[in-house]
């Protein structure tokens, strides 16, 4: 096959991505603070673009909207710190008390089925994965501290990312008109409706699904605080945040409401394990066609697969981040194609 000015063009650019992929590769430790800054300019764009449209100036807009942003934290975190302080507080003094309440239950069911009539190979099994289920549990709670601590760790980088995020916002069309020069000017077009298909996909898979996990949260902890359940807003924030990884978000949510519960009572664990089941039908047939509707364009099975190889690669992180990134790249595969075909 005889080469072109096309293909080696085209050999040119992706040897310049590979090279500029290679160096964000290396540097990668430092880049967190503008990944989160560009994720926060990229939430707060539209609600700065309504401003603007109500005749402000662009950095007027950004000052007010950062203002009532910061006024609702301060004020949120005013009522809202003491009470989850107070929680984790209670929590560590209860959970040597749990933790046995949890060895009793788990040795007094393990004596039910081994003195059952069930099949030596069947009890077996039911050890087996009972003891894995406790392996990954241990290793989920272990991957989730170790981010939190991360964060409080580059607690620097975090709080510059605000200021990051205001640069980002005020020269955020400056900026694409910029990057969209990099583009050979007959990809332009296509270009610019890749980027439009990229923010419809987006819009569902962040905007969506933070509002998603949001009223997730409220509904779980005024659920569990009317049950009388412990520590039903630590509970509920968690549970809003694992909503974000889709499908076994609210599962893993679930788990530590129903075994809090079960420590008080079966009674009590059927109620929260129905109000969960309640929540999550609410979620999947209501709220979520609601807000994300068509936006994503990815098959289920699509989905999971991407959520085990990102927690495969990269864990918990590599969970939360790997359907956005495959929303992404089917988006750049449809246009690419259209692009080189």
């Amino acid at each position: 096959m005889q080469l072109t000015k096309k293909h080696v063009r085209i050999c040119i650019l992706f040897l310049a991505l590979l090279a500029v992929m290679y160096f964000f590769w290396l540097v990668r430790s430092g880049l967190y603070p503008f990944i989160i800054a560009l994720l926060l300019a990229y939430l707060l764009n539209p609600a700065v673009c309504y401003l603007e449209g109500k005749g402000l100036s662009r950095g007027l807009a950004i000052i007010l909207l950062y203002v009532a942003l910061f006024s609702i934290l301060l004020f949120g975190g005013a009522r809202l710190v003491p009470i989850i302080l107070r929680d984790l507080e209670s929590f560590a003094g209860e959970l040597p008390h749990i933790l046995q309440k949890s060895e009793e239950l788990f040795y007094l069911i393990q004596s039910h089925y081994q003195n059952s009539s069930l099949p030596y190979s069947m009890r077996v099994a039911i050890d087996d994965t009972i003891l894995s289920i406790q392996r990954e549990g241990q290793l989920f709670a272990r991957e989730l501290a170790n981010g939190i601590m991360g964060l409080i760790s580059h607690f620097i980088g975090i709080a510059i990312t605000p200021i990051l995020a205001f640069y980002f916002l005020h020269d955020w069309r400056e900026i694409k008109d910029k990057f969209q020069l990099f583009v050979p000017g007959r990809w332009r077009q296509e270009f610019a409706l890749a980027l439009k298909d990229i923010d419809k996909v987006l819009n569902g898979v962040i905007r969506g699904q933070i509002t998603i996990a949001v009223i997730v949260g409220i509904l779980v902890s005024s659920g569990l605080y009317y049950f009388k359940v412990p520590f039903a807003l630590l509970i509920g924030i968690a549970a809003g945040l694992l909503d974000v990884i889709p499908y076994f978000g609210a599962f893993i949510g679930a788990t530590p409401a129903i075994t809090l519960a079960l420590l008080e009572s079966p009674l009590l664990a059927m109620k929260v394990a129905v109000l969960f089941f309640v929540i999550h039908q609410l979620e999947g047939s209501i709220i979520s066609p609601k807000i994300l509707g068509e936006n994503v364009g990815l098959h289920p099975l699509t989905v999971i697969f991407f959520l085990f190889a990102g927690g495969e690669l990269f864990g918990i992180i590599g969970m939360l981040v790997g359907v956005p990134i495959a929303a992404v790249g089917k988006v750049l595969v449809k246009h690419s194609i259209k692009l080189l075909v």
